[in-house]
């Protein structure tokens, strides 16, 4: 990412522990949902660096890489797969750590334990220690690996042996981008070539994937996609094999931990070595005993990764080392009750020393132990944005340089109308504040259009036809029926979205659009739909009935997350035209569907969820408004329970429950 971000000395924050004063001396935001704190100590002399990474920003991802992105590449610095993997695949990396430890001397370094990167499995692993993962749906665990891996066919199954290392006679192997783009075997075998069948994206492990064989050979070395997989086989596994046809679709089960565990669809995964904190307390000394521990009593250099009890926030660590007076490194219990000193319940030793290495925003955070900087390594893990940032106001307008009345379809408000910077914001430091006064001269209902980079194409970032439209927005000054959209530059003219009503009570909402179901209408041509693969925003209006009073409007943190959704259940809520049919219905009592029940309704807010599946351990429930907005996104542990939705105001809301193969939405009338 490349935003220069202003960096606020914090008042000191003093907390004293058992160990040492952990002083606060600087914060930033580094992005939507990545917060970077640097603390230090003086006696002994240390300086630690954190990243937060918090879910709370649904577009936020962590991702594990390994460099030269196949097994046996040459090492790199973190520096440098940060550098590679920004920007790629729309990924907008913004922090980034060491991760595994790795084998050495080479020529061959590879990271010690297992990794999984994107759902794909770099290879079984040899050591059975502890790692740190994540899902699917952005749920971190810390836990030990058991694997078990098979592909099943025809009602039958095989035990897949190993992934990506040679296989033996009567042995299954699976192969996958991490070998590069071919297997490198000799024939004499049977592979087939496979890919999910609902896509690349697909991919996971603990996770049960039917794939489509796209071919077969006995020749060897057959070569595949990025994203496609092979399996391999001699004696027993080249008969299994040899009865799979192109076009079957198959079943590979890919387990790496014990059943039940509770954790499925994994999607990155790196190893460590040493547990440091379980279930908030200073495991270090258990975990050294259990699996060893690298140099565990003297201070080093080190780094860590960890999350809080809710599993909503992951948190990067580093701690220089070596530099005499200046920081000293930690031993493996100082490092753990850091951990949980800033939040974690559960925290893991990753590689330490001369590797340790963060990143933010394309610098770097700490300072590497040796001299020649950053070291080069096996693995890292990065934390980026899915989505595409327009502004975040951290040192500026942005592209909004321009006042409401520069426009000449903005009608109603004086000149002295201005948009400028605010403290006043939904995240970080600073936000925008559209202000508008009354042109007492004019009887015109109002009309501001605040233009992006001055409406020119040239001067705006550029965005597809798929996914999200979003910004964060609060008043308390608006008008009754104000309202607020967007204009888009598409490729045949100027494309209007649907209107949606403000919210005129002094809290922060989010204002969300589809891009791919636009739905507008069209000025300077157009059709109403966004065609263009280089799109760019060219205003938002802000609109009311003509008032004297004055009108403050605070925006901040405008995106658009190229995979984003909106529930479909909103799709006919997000006009203006279309929120006049939703009314309240009358009193049922209770919202009964296939799976759930959800009552009393209409409810003071407290409300009950009960399924109908008493095996329900955990589920996922968001409150949407009328327009399409999420205003709470929230994971309970436990199946059917009360959930206090007191502190909405009055109105119709949606609520849309998911857990496992349950997925409801239903209206509820809160009074």
């Amino acid at each position: 990412m490349k935003k220069l971000v202003a960096v606020t000395i914090l008042c000191s924050l003093v907390c004293t522990t058992v160990l040492a004063q952990y002083t606060l001396d600087s914060s930033r935001r580094m992005s939507p949902g990545v917060w970077y704190y640097h603390y230090k100590t003086t006696s002994p002399a240390r300086r630690i660096c954190v990243m937060e990474i918090s879910f709370s920003e649904p577009t936020v991802k962590l991702q594990a890489v390994r460099s030269g992105s196949v097994i046996n590449a040459d090492k790199e610095t973190v520096p440098a797969m940060y550098a590679h993997h920004d920007n790629y695949r729309r990924h907008d990396v913004t922090a980034g750590i060491n991760s595994d430890f790795f084998t050495s001397p080479g020529p061959e370094y590879n990271p010690r334990h297992m990794m999984i990167g994107d759902g794909e499995i770099m290879w079984d692993t040899m050591l059975n220690r502890t790692v740190f993962g994540i899902t699917e749906d952005n749920i971190p665990f810390i836990t030990k690996l058991d694997e078990s891996y098979s592909v099943s066919a025809g009602g039958a199954s095989y035990a897949i042996e190993h992934i990506n290392r040679p296989g033996g006679t009567g042995q299954m192997v699976l192969y996958n981008r991490f070998t590069g783009g071919s297997t490198g075997t000799s024939s004499g075998c049977t592979e087939v070539r496979i890919v999910p069948v609902g896509g690349i994206g697909d991919w996971s492990a603990n996770a049960t994937i039917s794939c489509r064989v796209l071919a077969k050979s006995t020749a060897g070395n057959m070569p595949f996609d990025s994203g496609q997989a092979v399996l391999w086989g001699t004696g027993a596994a080249k008969t299994f094999l040899d009865n799979i046809n192109v076009n079957d679709v198959i079943s590979l089960d890919l387990q790496v931990l014990s059943s039940p565990s509770g954790i499925t669809n994994i999607k990155q995964l790196t190893g460590g070595w040493t547990r440091l904190v379980r279930d908030g307390a200073n495991y270090s000394s258990a975990s050294v005993a259990d699996e060893g521990g690298a140099v565990p009593t003297s201070s080093e250099p080190r780094t860590a990764i960890g999350f809080n009890q809710a599993q909503d926030k992951v948190y990067f660590v580093v701690v220089d080392g070596r530099d005499p007076g200046v920081s000293e490194g930690m031993t493996l219990s100082t490092l753990a009750d850091f951990m949980r000193y800033i939040g974690c319940y559960q925290a893991l030793n990753l590689d330490g020393g001369g590797s340790s290495t963060m990143m933010g925003n394309d610098g770097l955070r700490n300072t590497p132990s040796d001299a020649a900087g950053p070291r080069p390594l096996a693995s890292a893990m990065l934390a980026y944005l899915s989505s595409i940032t327009l502004d975040l106001f951290e040192t500026g307008v942005g592209h909004f340089d321009k006042n409401p009345t520069y426009s000449g379809t903005t009608v109603g408000v004086s000149s002295s109308s201005v948009v400028t910077n605010a403290l006043t914001c939904h995240s970080g430091f600073q936000g925008l504040i559209v202000k508008l006064y009354d042109n007492a001269s004019s009887s015109q209902d109002w009309i501001a259009r605040v233009l992006s980079g001055s409406g020119v194409p040239a001067n705006n970032v550029t965005f597809g036809a798929t996914g999200t439209f979003s910004f964060y927005m609060k008043t308390s000054t608006a008008n009754t029926n104000a309202k607020v959209r967007l204009w888009i530059n598409d490729s045949d003219g100027l494309e209007l979205s649907p209107q949606l009503a403000v919210d005129n009570d002094g809290q922060w909402h989010r204002y969300v659009w589809s891009l791919s179901d636009y739905n507008g209408t069209s000025v300077n041509g157009g059709n109403g739909v966004i065609n263009s693969a280089a799109a760019t925003l060219n205003a938002i209006e802000f609109s009311q009935p003509n008032t004297s009073a004055t009108w403050f409007i605070f925006v901040d943190d405008v995106m658009v997350d190229p995979d984003g959704t909106l529930p479909a259940a909103m799709q006919a809520a997000r006009s203006t035209n279309a929120q006049v049919a939703l009314v309240a219905e009358k009193d049922p009592g209770a919202v009964v569907k296939k799976s759930l029940k959800v009552y009393p309704n209409p409810s003071d807010g407290n409300l009950f969820v009960e399924f109908k599946n008493n095996n329900i351990s955990a589920f996922s429930l968001q409150v949407l408004d009328v327009a399409g907005r999420i205003i709470l996104d929230k994971k309970y542990n436990g199946g059917s329970q009360h959930i206090n939705l007191s502190q909405l105001s009055t109105g119709l809301y949606f609520i849309h429950v998911t857990a496992g193969e349950v997925d409801e939405t239903f209206r509820i009338l809160i009074k």
